[in-house]
């Protein structure tokens, strides 16, 4: 629902006693004012604008609303979504009969953007940036209207053609983000878009770091005090399970108890999605130890994880998400927690995202195998042979 009215505000009057009449738009309960260029006194604004007779005002104010009006139809025959922004654009701008990709990679960042902080992270949003960019660099600035299949698997065979498995993957998600979006919007009209185009996902072996290899950071002594620092960051990260940018942003407000257990319960910076976390009091004293300023970049943390590692004599690639991954395995393989509970921990958004760090080890396969299929024997002992 939209409508479309008009004040004279005494706050905006001006040195000469005038106030600039405004339209109030309104769009699904959202109000904007676009400022006009016609002046007023507000105290007789109200008195110009319903006396029957006809006036300067009258005449101004209705010759705006059937423009108004007449945009506002041709935005809707576009097909475009009808908003407060894209309302004030096209009144502002006038409706684009040809809307094209980069108009969409526009609108697409746009919004993007203003969810950083809440359930995007800067590194994710450059990542939009950098893959919608590619996808404009393939196709050109096409008219989203007369996007296809055919173009869609030019960008899948492009972008498969110069990365490994993995990394295609990743990409493709992005590129359906952002194609998804334009027909969300109605700017892509094409049915079929992914037909014929299979995206195959390889299980890798997640590594962890092991209880003795954790000990190693934990003992080892440091050249600086600053590596000290981030090998206590470490054991943090370990610790708790968190994502860099979540571990970053804890605070002393966030430690809650209940039942005697020390615990973080927020939202992720990146999904948004809740995760529920035990504060050990390992980790415990060492925020307390820093007074909770653990503040440091991603990439000084992961260059000092190197040489930490190096230090500890750790021969595996040390980098924030292995410790991330190194709780999860620990709560799985060698707590037994549920993988359901694991996954609330983690803050992933389903149990797929969890289940890759299930990797048990053969001895605990056949104990709980034999553990489960344990029976009294009932083999008769006269069997005949």
């Amino acid at each position: 629902m939209w409508n479309i009215t008009f004040c004279c505000r005494g706050a905006k009057v001006g040195k000469d006693g005038l106030a600039p009449v405004e339209m109030v738009i309104t769009v699904d309960g959202v109000r904007s004012y676009r400022r006009l260029s016609i002046k007023v006194n507000p105290l007789e604004y109200k008195k110009l604008i319903t006396n029957k007779r006809d006036n300067y005002v009258k005449r101004y104010c209705e010759n705006e609303r059937l423009k108004a009006y007449d945009t506002i139809t041709k935005l809707e025959m576009s097909g475009t979504p009808i908003t407060i922004e894209t309302v004030k654009d096209a009144l502002q701008n006038g409706v684009k009969t040809n809307y094209s990709l980069e108009d969409l990679q526009r609108e697409f960042l746009n919004i993007s953007k203003q969810r950083i902080g809440s359930d995007l992270s800067i590194p994710c949003y450059q990542r939009y940036v950098r893959i919608s960019n590619k996808v404009i660099t393939i196709l050109g600035n096409k008219e989203c209207r007369t996007i296809t299949n055919k173009d869609i698997r030019l960008v899948a065979a492009e972008l498969r053609g110069s990365l490994q498995a993995s990394s295609f993957a990743n990409q493709w998600s992005i590129v359906k983000l952002f194609i998804n979006f334009g027909v969300t919007n109605g700017k892509i009209v094409c049915s079929n878009l992914y037909d014929s185009i299979k995206v195959e996902r390889k299980a890798k072996k997640v590594e962890y770091l092991t209880m003795e290899e954790l000990n190693r950071i934990r003992t080892t002594t440091y050249t600086t005090p600053s590596l000290q620092r981030v090998a206590d960051i470490a054991i943090l990260q370990a610790s708790l399970g968190l994502a860099y940018c979540d571990l970053m942003n804890i605070c002393r407000s966030d430690i809650q108890e209940r039942h005697g257990v020390k615990f973080i319960q927020k939202q992720r910076a990146k999904t948004g999605v809740e995760y529920i976390t035990v504060v050990s009091s390992e980790a415990l004293d060492i925020l307390n130890r820093y007074d909770y300023n653990i503040g440091i970049t991603n990439q000084a943390y992961n260059r000092f994880l190197k040489i930490i590692a190096l230090q500890a004599g750790i021969t595996k690639k040390l980098h924030s998400h292995l410790l991330r991954h190194t709780f999860a395995h620990h709560q799985l393989n060698e707590m037994h927690l549920n993988i359901a509970t694991v996954s609330k921990m983690l803050g992933h958004t389903n149990l797929k995202q969890t289940l890759h760090y299930c990797q048990k080890h053969t001895s605990t396969v056949l104990e709980e195998y034999l553990q489960a299929n344990e029976r009294p024997n009932t083999t008769p002992s006269n069997q005949c042979n």
